[in-house]
Protein backbone atom coordinates (compact mmCIF):
# COMPACT_ATOMS: atom_id res chain seq x y z
CA UNK A 1 0.00 0.00 0.00
CA UNK A 2 0.86 3.51 -0.20
CA UNK A 3 0.46 6.63 2.39
CA UNK A 4 0.33 9.52 1.75
CA UNK A 5 -1.59 13.33 3.07
CA UNK A 6 -4.97 14.27 2.45
CA UNK A 7 -4.44 17.79 0.68
CA UNK A 8 -8.76 18.42 0.06
CA UNK A 9 -11.82 16.42 0.04
CA UNK A 10 -14.84 17.39 -1.77
CA UNK A 11 -17.96 15.69 -2.75
CA UNK A 12 -16.71 12.40 -1.00
CA UNK A 13 -13.69 12.58 -2.71
CA UNK A 14 -10.09 12.85 -1.05
CA UNK A 15 -7.23 13.95 -3.02
CA UNK A 16 -4.05 12.41 -1.66
CA UNK A 17 -0.60 13.75 -1.81
CA UNK A 18 1.54 10.48 -2.17
CA UNK A 19 4.80 12.52 -3.28
CA UNK A 20 4.42 11.95 -7.24
CA UNK A 21 3.63 14.65 -9.59
CA UNK A 22 -0.29 14.30 -9.60
CA UNK A 23 -2.25 14.28 -6.59
CA UNK A 24 -4.40 10.37 -6.27
CA UNK A 25 -8.09 10.56 -6.06
CA UNK A 26 -9.62 8.27 -3.61
CA UNK A 27 -12.70 6.85 -2.42
CA UNK A 28 -12.91 5.07 0.50
CA UNK A 29 -13.65 1.99 1.36
CA UNK A 30 -17.16 1.16 2.87
CA UNK A 31 -15.94 -0.59 5.94
CA UNK A 32 -13.68 2.51 6.89
CA UNK A 33 -16.01 4.60 9.09
CA UNK A 34 -13.59 7.13 10.96
CA UNK A 35 -14.31 10.56 9.57
CA UNK A 36 -11.25 11.61 7.03
CA UNK A 37 -10.31 14.99 7.85
CA UNK A 38 -7.91 17.24 5.01
CA UNK A 39 -4.27 16.71 6.93
CA UNK A 40 -4.95 13.19 7.79
CA UNK A 41 -2.16 10.76 6.89
CA UNK A 42 -3.86 7.53 4.82
CA UNK A 43 -2.81 4.10 3.46
CA UNK A 44 -4.38 3.91 -0.24
CA UNK A 45 -4.06 1.24 -2.86
CA UNK A 46 -3.62 2.95 -6.57
CA UNK A 47 -5.34 1.34 -9.23
CA UNK A 48 -3.97 3.52 -11.99
CA UNK A 49 -4.58 6.92 -13.58
CA UNK A 50 -4.19 8.99 -10.77
CA UNK A 51 -7.37 6.78 -8.52
CA UNK A 52 -7.12 5.43 -5.44
CA UNK A 53 -9.21 3.39 -2.50
CA UNK A 54 -8.56 4.69 0.94
CA UNK A 55 -7.33 1.23 3.64
CA UNK A 56 -6.66 2.64 6.24
CA UNK A 57 -6.05 5.93 8.36
CA UNK A 58 -3.17 6.30 10.17
CA UNK A 59 -3.03 7.67 13.96
CA UNK A 60 -3.32 11.57 14.04
CA UNK A 61 -0.80 14.18 16.32
CA UNK A 62 -3.50 16.39 16.63
CA UNK A 63 -7.10 17.12 15.09
CA UNK A 64 -9.67 20.23 15.13
CA UNK A 65 -13.32 19.68 14.78
CA UNK A 66 -14.49 23.08 13.57
CA UNK A 67 -12.41 23.95 10.81
CA UNK A 68 -11.88 20.00 10.17
CA UNK A 69 -7.98 19.89 10.33
CA UNK A 70 -5.38 17.02 11.34
CA UNK A 71 -1.74 16.77 11.64
CA UNK A 72 -0.93 20.46 11.88
CA UNK A 73 2.21 21.66 13.36
CA UNK A 74 1.21 25.75 14.07
CA UNK A 75 -2.36 27.61 13.78
CA UNK A 76 -2.73 31.11 13.43
CA UNK A 77 -6.03 32.68 14.71
CA UNK A 78 -6.79 35.43 12.34
CA UNK A 79 -8.67 38.60 13.99
CA UNK A 80 -9.33 42.14 12.56
CA UNK A 81 -8.03 44.92 13.67
CA UNK A 82 -11.22 46.53 12.30
CA UNK A 83 -14.53 45.64 10.16
CA UNK A 84 -15.24 43.54 12.14
CA UNK A 85 -13.75 44.73 15.64
CA UNK A 86 -12.39 42.41 17.21
CA UNK A 87 -13.88 40.23 20.50
CA UNK A 88 -12.49 39.00 23.38
CA UNK A 89 -15.04 36.70 23.87
CA UNK A 90 -14.92 35.01 20.08
CA UNK A 91 -10.99 35.14 20.35
CA UNK A 92 -10.90 33.14 23.70
CA UNK A 93 -13.38 30.56 22.15
CA UNK A 94 -11.36 30.09 19.35
CA UNK A 95 -7.91 29.45 21.39
CA UNK A 96 -9.79 27.40 24.01
CA UNK A 97 -10.65 25.11 20.61
CA UNK A 98 -6.92 25.00 19.81
CA UNK A 99 -5.87 24.08 23.18
CA UNK A 100 -8.98 21.47 23.77
CA UNK A 101 -6.89 19.83 20.59
CA UNK A 102 -3.43 20.25 22.00
CA UNK A 103 -2.31 23.18 20.15
CA UNK A 104 -1.17 26.12 21.08
CA UNK A 105 -2.07 28.90 18.47
CA UNK A 106 -0.86 32.09 17.68
CA UNK A 107 -2.70 34.78 17.04
CA UNK A 108 -2.77 37.55 14.12
CA UNK A 109 -4.29 41.20 14.08
CA UNK A 110 -5.30 41.73 10.42
CA UNK A 111 -6.29 45.41 8.81
CA UNK A 112 -3.42 46.94 11.01
CA UNK A 113 -3.99 49.84 8.32
CA UNK A 114 -7.61 50.96 9.72
CA UNK A 115 -7.03 50.58 13.79
CA UNK A 116 -3.57 50.33 14.70
CA UNK A 117 -4.41 51.64 18.39
CA UNK A 118 -6.42 48.80 19.13
CA UNK A 119 -4.44 45.87 17.24
CA UNK A 120 -1.60 47.11 19.54
CA UNK A 121 -4.11 47.38 22.59
CA UNK A 122 -5.26 43.67 21.87
CA UNK A 123 -1.47 42.28 21.28
CA UNK A 124 -0.70 43.56 24.75
CA UNK A 125 -3.36 41.87 26.04
CA UNK A 126 -2.83 38.21 24.77
CA UNK A 127 0.61 38.43 24.62
CA UNK A 128 0.27 38.78 28.84
CA UNK A 129 -1.52 35.98 28.18
CA UNK A 130 1.44 33.64 27.22
CA UNK A 131 0.40 33.69 23.07
CA UNK A 132 2.48 35.25 19.95
CA UNK A 133 0.09 37.93 18.69
CA UNK A 134 1.54 39.60 14.99
CA UNK A 135 0.29 42.58 13.84
CA UNK A 136 -0.15 42.68 9.92
CA UNK A 137 -1.79 44.33 6.74
CA UNK A 138 -2.48 42.28 4.06
CA UNK A 139 -3.47 45.56 2.10
CA UNK A 140 -0.33 47.22 2.76
CA UNK A 141 1.85 43.79 3.24
CA UNK A 142 3.26 45.39 6.46
CA UNK A 143 4.21 42.48 8.77
CA UNK A 144 3.86 39.86 5.81
CA UNK A 145 7.05 38.89 5.61
CA UNK A 146 7.63 38.35 9.60
CA UNK A 147 4.75 35.41 9.47
CA UNK A 148 6.56 34.12 6.41
CA UNK A 149 9.52 33.39 8.56
CA UNK A 150 7.05 31.45 10.63
CA UNK A 151 6.45 29.40 7.92
CA UNK A 152 9.74 26.98 6.75
CA UNK A 153 9.49 22.94 6.98
CA UNK A 154 5.88 23.35 8.51
CA UNK A 155 2.68 22.49 7.93
CA UNK A 156 0.63 25.89 8.88
CA UNK A 157 -2.93 26.76 9.29
CA UNK A 158 -4.72 29.83 9.10
CA UNK A 159 -8.12 30.05 10.51
CA UNK A 160 -10.71 32.79 11.92
CA UNK A 161 -13.63 34.33 11.31
CA UNK A 162 -15.53 35.38 8.41
CA UNK A 163 -14.52 38.81 7.18
CA UNK A 164 -11.26 39.10 9.01
CA UNK A 165 -9.37 39.34 5.35
CA UNK A 166 -7.70 35.95 6.06
CA UNK A 167 -8.36 35.33 1.88
CA UNK A 168 -6.35 38.78 1.40
CA UNK A 169 -3.11 37.57 4.20
CA UNK A 170 -3.13 33.89 2.39
CA UNK A 171 -2.77 35.69 -1.07
CA UNK A 172 0.04 37.99 -0.14
CA UNK A 173 1.75 35.07 1.60
CA UNK A 174 1.11 32.65 -1.56
CA UNK A 175 2.03 35.42 -3.69
CA UNK A 176 -1.19 34.56 -6.00
CA UNK A 177 -5.15 35.54 -5.86
CA UNK A 178 -7.57 33.39 -3.64
CA UNK A 179 -11.11 34.09 -4.79
CA UNK A 180 -12.05 37.12 -1.94
CA UNK A 181 -15.57 37.76 -0.26
CA UNK A 182 -16.71 41.29 0.32
CA UNK A 183 -17.96 42.15 3.86
CA UNK A 184 -21.40 42.31 4.55
CA UNK A 185 -22.76 45.87 5.04
CA UNK A 186 -25.76 44.45 7.06
CA UNK A 187 -23.83 42.02 9.63
CA UNK A 188 -20.34 42.94 9.64
CA UNK A 189 -19.00 39.54 7.92
CA UNK A 190 -17.67 38.58 4.97
CA UNK A 191 -19.41 35.41 2.67
CA UNK A 192 -17.85 32.24 3.20
CA UNK A 193 -15.52 32.26 0.81
CA UNK A 194 -13.69 28.66 2.28
CA UNK A 195 -15.99 26.03 2.03
CA UNK A 196 -13.60 23.57 2.59
CA UNK A 197 -10.05 23.07 4.36
CA UNK A 198 -7.50 22.71 1.54
CA UNK A 199 -2.98 22.40 1.99
CA UNK A 200 -1.44 24.87 -0.33
CA UNK A 201 2.11 24.18 -1.13
CA UNK A 202 4.50 27.09 -0.35
CA UNK A 203 7.47 25.61 -1.07
CA UNK A 204 9.25 21.95 -0.74
CA UNK A 205 8.28 20.96 3.14
CA UNK A 206 6.19 24.07 3.66
CA UNK A 207 2.36 24.05 3.61
CA UNK A 208 -0.19 26.17 4.57
CA UNK A 209 -3.79 25.24 4.89
CA UNK A 210 -7.01 27.50 4.10
CA UNK A 211 -9.35 26.98 6.46
CA UNK A 212 -13.24 28.08 6.81
CA UNK A 213 -13.97 30.25 9.47
CA UNK A 214 -14.58 29.29 13.43
CA UNK A 215 -18.16 28.37 13.77
CA UNK A 216 -20.02 28.60 17.45
CA UNK A 217 -18.28 26.37 19.81
CA UNK A 218 -19.37 24.32 22.26
CA UNK A 219 -17.76 21.46 24.43
CA UNK A 220 -20.29 19.44 25.32
CA UNK A 221 -17.90 16.46 26.17
CA UNK A 222 -15.68 18.66 28.25
CA UNK A 223 -16.20 18.43 32.56
CA UNK A 224 -16.71 21.72 34.42
CA UNK A 225 -13.18 21.02 35.98
CA UNK A 226 -11.57 20.57 33.09
CA UNK A 227 -12.22 23.82 31.78
CA UNK A 228 -9.25 25.78 33.20
CA UNK A 229 -6.78 23.73 31.35
CA UNK A 230 -7.54 25.50 28.30
CA UNK A 231 -6.62 28.85 29.89
CA UNK A 232 -3.02 28.41 30.45
CA UNK A 233 -2.59 31.95 31.56
CA UNK A 234 -5.12 31.05 34.61
CA UNK A 235 -4.35 27.55 35.27
CA UNK A 236 -0.55 28.48 36.46
CA UNK A 237 -2.46 29.97 39.49
CA UNK A 238 -4.79 26.99 40.26
CA UNK A 239 -2.81 25.03 42.58
CA UNK A 240 -3.28 26.60 46.00
CA UNK A 241 -7.25 26.53 46.18
CA UNK A 242 -8.95 25.51 49.40
CA UNK A 243 -10.61 22.69 47.85
CA UNK A 244 -9.13 20.43 45.48
CA UNK A 245 -12.43 20.64 43.84
CA UNK A 246 -12.39 24.39 43.21
CA UNK A 247 -14.38 25.45 40.10
CA UNK A 248 -12.60 29.24 40.72
CA UNK A 249 -16.41 30.36 40.52
CA UNK A 250 -17.93 31.35 43.81
CA UNK A 251 -15.76 29.16 46.44
CA UNK A 252 -13.59 30.87 49.32
CA UNK A 253 -9.79 30.59 49.35
CA UNK A 254 -9.54 30.67 45.30
CA UNK A 255 -6.05 30.99 44.08
CA UNK A 256 -7.75 31.88 40.81
CA UNK A 257 -9.33 34.44 42.18
CA UNK A 258 -6.75 35.95 44.31
CA UNK A 259 -4.55 36.16 41.24
CA UNK A 260 -7.27 37.87 39.65
CA UNK A 261 -7.74 40.25 42.25
CA UNK A 262 -3.81 41.05 42.17
CA UNK A 263 -4.40 42.11 38.40
CA UNK A 264 -2.41 38.49 37.55
CA UNK A 265 -5.43 37.42 35.47
CA UNK A 266 -7.03 40.00 33.33
CA UNK A 267 -10.41 40.41 34.13
CA UNK A 268 -11.92 39.47 30.50
CA UNK A 269 -10.35 36.42 31.11
CA UNK A 270 -11.81 35.73 34.08
CA UNK A 271 -15.38 36.51 32.38
CA UNK A 272 -14.81 34.25 29.34
CA UNK A 273 -14.11 31.41 31.95
CA UNK A 274 -17.24 31.85 33.84
CA UNK A 275 -19.32 32.28 30.64
CA UNK A 276 -18.32 29.05 29.37
CA UNK A 277 -18.24 27.25 32.97
CA UNK A 278 -22.17 28.64 33.27
CA UNK A 279 -23.09 27.06 30.04
CA UNK A 280 -21.12 24.17 30.61
CA UNK A 281 -22.92 23.60 34.11
CA UNK A 282 -26.54 24.90 33.05
CA UNK A 283 -26.16 22.09 30.31
CA UNK A 284 -25.57 19.20 32.75
CA UNK A 285 -28.45 20.46 35.12
CA UNK A 286 -30.74 20.22 31.56
CA UNK A 287 -29.63 17.03 31.09
CA UNK A 288 -30.33 14.98 34.86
Amino acid sequence: MTKGRVIKNYNGFYYVDTGAADLTECRRRGKLKTKILVGDELEITELGDNKGVIEGLLPRRNALRRPAIANIDQMFIIMAAQSPDPNYFLLDQMLMTCEYAGIHPKVCFNKCDLNRDRAEEYRDFYAKCGYDVYLVSAATGDGIDVIKDLLPGQMTAFGGPSGVGKSSLLARILGRPLTVGRVSEKIGRGRHTTRHSEIMLLDEGTYVVDTPGFSALEFEQLEPRELLRLFPDMLAYSGGCRFSSCLHRSEPDCSVKAALAEGKIQQERYDSYCKVLDSILERKRNSW
